[in-house]
């Protein structure tokens, strides 16, 4: 064999040893409302553990203040993903022409919004709030639709107000400006263990509310469109994820400590409040229950056509049973 000859065998052995280039990440924008909450903090805890990467998603987490804060931000084209966003706000954007799908539920129920007053206040429970100022984060958030509920079930005339940020919420409660205030854990949880306030009533505390998917994944059309795959990936990742955190309590703990920058008993009480079965991915629970909250609540004008439902809603994957 001339030289040549052999330079170009051993060239063509070596090219079939040597492993393939590896592919590129594919890039998910996700904007997650309120960064810190159990729930809400899982595709961070998932990115950090590098199981993401591991799939090929190059996925960036970036932290919005309310639903509909969350589904501008898909809407304005600066994110694939909107996690976590209120049906309420998913609904009136949605229905009304905005270019973003419901991919799947993401949490069901209310029992990580809790209200609370100042020690010393006089109001004890729920039978005390008629005519009280209460606090919500935005227009069209989860906490927003507890308030709605709250008053349609128990024919109780309070006055819902929005709070923004849990901690200008706080102050405006602590300094008398509103009645009551709203938080979800760990926020606000070492006041009320310091004994500064009191935790009056929870999400669950309303019935019609426990079944209800109230927070939905959303995904802009161009991306659902285009890159389909790539957001059911997304999704069957982060389930994994989830799963890990409830199977590894203790290293998922030091996670969420961390993020919130509380104690590891604080941060233990914030994870008491989600059951694994609250983030379960699929179809929306309850739905139509939530468009007659949406109707009432003035969110929507009226109810939507089944056509105009199957436009708004795709779910791309579905949490396996266990």
């Amino acid at each position: 064999m001339s030289g040549k000859l052999h330079f170009l065998a051993a060239a063509a052995m070596v090219a079939m040893v040597e492993p393939a280039a590896a592919q590129p990440l594919e890039e998910v924008k996700v904007a997650t409302t309120f960064l810190g909450l159990w729930d809400t903090s899982q595709p961070t805890l998932c990115a950090e553990r590098g199981e993401f990467q591991k799939a090929g998603l190059d996925v960036k987490v970036t932290s919005t203040r309310g639903g509909s804060d969350n589904v501008q931000a898909v809407v304005a084209g600066g994110m694939d993903i909107g996690y976590s966003p209120g049906i309420n706000s998913v609904l009136a954007a949605g229905l009304q022409g905005a270019p973003i799908k419901v991919i799947s539920a993401e949490f069901r129920g209310q029992n990580d919004s809790f209200f609370y007053v100042k020690a010393d206040s006089p109001i004890k429970g729920i039978e005390d709030l008629g005519g009280k100022t209460v606090a919500y984060s935005r227009p069209g958030g989860a906490s927003e639709a507890i308030l709605l509920a709250l008053m349609a079930d128990r024919k109780i005339d309070l006055k819902p107000v929005t709070g923004g940020a849990m901690d200008a919420t706080y102050t405006m409660a602590m300094t008398g400006q509103i009645d009551v205030g709203y938080a979800v854990p760990p926020t606000m949880l070492k006041e009320a263990q310091e004994g500064k306030i009191r935790v009056i009533f929870s999400g669950d505390d309303i019935e019609s509310q426990r079944g209800i998917t109230q927070r939905v994944i959303i995904a802009s059309n161009d991306f659902v469109a285009k890159r389909r795959d790539v957001a059911a990936k997304f999704l069957e990742v982060l389930d994994r994820c989830i799963d890990w955190a409830y199977a590894n309590p203790e290293k998922s703990l030091e996670f969420y400590a961390k993020l919130n920058k509380v104690d590891a008993d604080i941060a233990k009480k914030g994870m008491e409040f989600y059951k694994r079965e609250t983030l379960a991915f699929g179809p929306l629970l309850e739905l139509e229950q939530s468009v007659d909250q949406a109707v009432s609540g003035k969110f929507i004008k009226e109810k939507p056509t089944k056509e105009q439902i199957d436009g708004l809603v795709q779910i791309l994957y579905t949490t396996p049973a266990k």
